[in-house]
Protein backbone atom coordinates (compact mmCIF):
# COMPACT_ATOMS: atom_id res chain seq x y z
CA UNK A 1 0.00 0.00 0.00
CA UNK A 2 1.23 3.53 -0.97
CA UNK A 3 1.67 6.38 1.79
CA UNK A 4 -0.34 8.47 -1.19
CA UNK A 5 -3.83 7.27 -0.21
CA UNK A 6 -5.03 10.74 -2.18
CA UNK A 7 -7.88 10.86 0.34
CA UNK A 8 -6.49 14.22 0.76
CA UNK A 9 -6.39 15.96 -2.06
CA UNK A 10 -9.47 18.07 -1.42
CA UNK A 11 -8.42 19.55 1.32
CA UNK A 12 -9.42 17.17 3.98
CA UNK A 13 -8.31 14.77 6.72
CA UNK A 14 -9.46 11.64 8.73
CA UNK A 15 -9.14 12.12 12.40
CA UNK A 16 -7.93 9.16 14.74
CA UNK A 17 -11.80 8.36 15.22
CA UNK A 18 -12.91 8.60 11.58
CA UNK A 19 -14.24 11.93 11.13
CA UNK A 20 -12.94 13.78 8.02
CA UNK A 21 -12.34 17.85 8.52
CA UNK A 22 -10.85 20.56 6.72
CA UNK A 23 -6.46 20.03 7.11
CA UNK A 24 -7.21 23.88 8.23
CA UNK A 25 -8.99 22.74 11.14
CA UNK A 26 -7.50 24.52 14.24
CA UNK A 27 -7.17 20.74 15.76
CA UNK A 28 -5.06 19.87 12.88
CA UNK A 29 -2.84 23.07 13.09
CA UNK A 30 -3.00 21.85 17.11
CA UNK A 31 -1.08 18.40 16.43
CA UNK A 32 0.64 18.81 13.82
CA UNK A 33 2.79 21.87 15.81
CA UNK A 34 2.86 18.86 18.01
CA UNK A 35 4.15 16.74 15.24
CA UNK A 36 6.62 19.75 14.59
CA UNK A 37 7.79 19.42 17.83
CA UNK A 38 8.12 15.81 18.42
CA UNK A 39 10.72 16.51 14.60
CA UNK A 40 12.73 18.73 16.14
CA UNK A 41 13.22 17.00 19.39
CA UNK A 42 14.37 14.56 17.26
CA UNK A 43 17.40 16.16 16.13
CA UNK A 44 17.83 17.00 19.69
CA UNK A 45 17.59 13.94 21.19
CA UNK A 46 20.42 12.83 18.31
CA UNK A 47 22.81 15.85 18.93
CA UNK A 48 22.71 15.83 23.28
CA UNK A 49 22.82 11.85 24.03
CA UNK A 50 23.11 12.81 27.56
CA UNK A 51 19.66 13.69 27.69
CA UNK A 52 18.29 10.88 25.04
CA UNK A 53 16.06 8.81 27.77
CA UNK A 54 14.55 12.37 28.76
CA UNK A 55 13.87 13.75 25.69
CA UNK A 56 12.66 10.48 24.20
CA UNK A 57 10.09 10.29 26.98
CA UNK A 58 9.01 14.07 26.09
CA UNK A 59 7.98 12.99 22.49
CA UNK A 60 6.28 9.93 23.63
CA UNK A 61 4.02 12.04 25.45
CA UNK A 62 3.75 14.27 22.80
CA UNK A 63 2.61 11.47 20.69
CA UNK A 64 -0.06 10.66 23.21
CA UNK A 65 -1.03 14.07 23.31
CA UNK A 66 -1.38 14.45 19.21
CA UNK A 67 -3.04 10.98 19.65
CA UNK A 68 -5.93 12.52 22.07
CA UNK A 69 -6.02 15.67 19.71
CA UNK A 70 -6.58 13.78 16.79
CA UNK A 71 -9.78 12.25 18.33
CA UNK A 72 -12.70 13.82 18.53
CA UNK A 73 -14.05 10.91 21.40
CA UNK A 74 -12.39 10.24 25.02
CA UNK A 75 -9.36 7.69 23.97
CA UNK A 76 -8.78 6.20 27.50
CA UNK A 77 -5.53 5.07 25.69
CA UNK A 78 -4.65 8.29 24.89
CA UNK A 79 -4.50 10.21 28.07
CA UNK A 80 -1.60 11.54 29.85
CA UNK A 81 -1.12 10.39 34.18
CA UNK A 82 -0.58 13.58 37.33
CA UNK A 83 2.85 11.20 37.52
CA UNK A 84 3.91 12.48 33.56
CA UNK A 85 3.53 16.26 34.97
CA UNK A 86 5.64 15.43 38.44
CA UNK A 87 8.37 13.82 36.12
CA UNK A 88 8.81 16.80 34.15
CA UNK A 89 8.41 18.93 37.32
CA UNK A 90 11.70 16.97 39.17
CA UNK A 91 13.65 17.60 35.65
CA UNK A 92 12.92 20.68 35.84
CA UNK A 93 13.85 20.94 39.44
CA UNK A 94 17.16 19.30 38.75
CA UNK A 95 17.65 21.26 35.76
CA UNK A 96 17.33 24.73 37.91
CA UNK A 97 19.49 23.28 40.41
CA UNK A 98 21.99 22.58 38.18
CA UNK A 99 22.10 25.69 36.59
CA UNK A 100 21.84 28.01 39.27
CA UNK A 101 19.66 30.76 39.53
CA UNK A 102 19.43 33.24 36.07
CA UNK A 103 19.84 36.82 36.24
CA UNK A 104 17.69 37.98 33.38
CA UNK A 105 16.77 37.51 30.40
CA UNK A 106 18.52 35.40 27.80
CA UNK A 107 19.47 35.57 24.05
CA UNK A 108 19.17 31.82 22.59
CA UNK A 109 22.77 31.65 21.44
CA UNK A 110 25.24 29.93 23.90
CA UNK A 111 25.79 27.14 21.65
CA UNK A 112 24.39 25.32 18.74
CA UNK A 113 22.65 22.22 21.02
CA UNK A 114 20.88 24.89 23.07
CA UNK A 115 19.84 26.67 20.26
CA UNK A 116 17.92 23.44 19.13
CA UNK A 117 16.37 23.75 22.24
CA UNK A 118 15.33 27.17 22.59
CA UNK A 119 13.59 26.25 18.89
CA UNK A 120 11.67 23.38 20.82
CA UNK A 121 10.88 25.68 23.52
CA UNK A 122 9.61 28.40 20.64
CA UNK A 123 7.41 25.62 18.98
CA UNK A 124 5.88 24.04 22.39
CA UNK A 125 5.00 27.73 23.39
CA UNK A 126 3.01 27.40 19.93
CA UNK A 127 2.11 24.50 20.51
CA UNK A 128 0.34 25.30 23.89
CA UNK A 129 -1.16 28.66 21.96
CA UNK A 130 -2.74 26.62 19.52
CA UNK A 131 -4.32 23.95 21.86
CA UNK A 132 -5.61 27.17 24.69
CA UNK A 133 -6.62 28.22 21.48
CA UNK A 134 -8.68 24.78 20.47
CA UNK A 135 -9.85 24.08 24.30
CA UNK A 136 -11.73 27.80 23.83
CA UNK A 137 -14.09 26.23 21.23
CA UNK A 138 -14.01 22.01 22.62
CA UNK A 139 -13.50 20.75 25.55
CA UNK A 140 -9.87 19.61 26.46
CA UNK A 141 -8.75 17.63 29.31
CA UNK A 142 -6.75 20.39 31.10
CA UNK A 143 -3.45 17.65 31.70
CA UNK A 144 -2.48 18.46 28.34
CA UNK A 145 -2.54 22.32 28.62
CA UNK A 146 -0.50 21.60 31.94
CA UNK A 147 1.82 19.24 30.43
CA UNK A 148 2.49 21.38 27.77
CA UNK A 149 2.63 24.60 29.63
CA UNK A 150 5.46 23.04 32.09
CA UNK A 151 6.88 21.15 28.98
CA UNK A 152 8.04 24.77 27.56
CA UNK A 153 9.09 25.27 31.05
CA UNK A 154 11.51 22.17 30.91
CA UNK A 155 12.90 22.90 27.69
CA UNK A 156 14.04 26.48 28.37
CA UNK A 157 15.95 25.04 31.79
CA UNK A 158 16.75 22.08 29.26
CA UNK A 159 18.57 24.41 27.07
CA UNK A 160 20.45 26.56 29.65
CA UNK A 161 21.82 22.84 31.11
CA UNK A 162 22.89 22.01 27.96
CA UNK A 163 24.87 25.45 27.53
CA UNK A 164 26.26 24.53 30.28
CA UNK A 165 27.65 21.03 30.26
CA UNK A 166 29.13 22.23 26.54
CA UNK A 167 30.32 25.32 28.01
CA UNK A 168 28.82 27.74 26.01
CA UNK A 169 28.83 31.42 27.05
CA UNK A 170 25.35 32.88 28.55
CA UNK A 171 24.32 35.81 26.53
CA UNK A 172 21.56 37.25 28.93
CA UNK A 173 21.11 40.73 30.03
CA UNK A 174 19.42 42.22 32.90
CA UNK A 175 17.00 44.72 32.90
CA UNK A 176 18.32 47.59 34.92
CA UNK A 177 15.64 50.04 36.67
CA UNK A 178 15.87 53.46 36.00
Amino acid sequence: MSIATKKGDDGNTALYTGERISKADLRVEAYGTGDELISFLGLLKNICSDLYDEIEFIQNKIYLTNAYLASKGNIDDFSLKDDDILYIEKLLSQYEEEVGKLNGFIVPSECYEASIADICRTVCRRFERRVVELSHLENIDKIFLRFINRLSDLLFMMARVIAKRKGGKSHGFERKNK
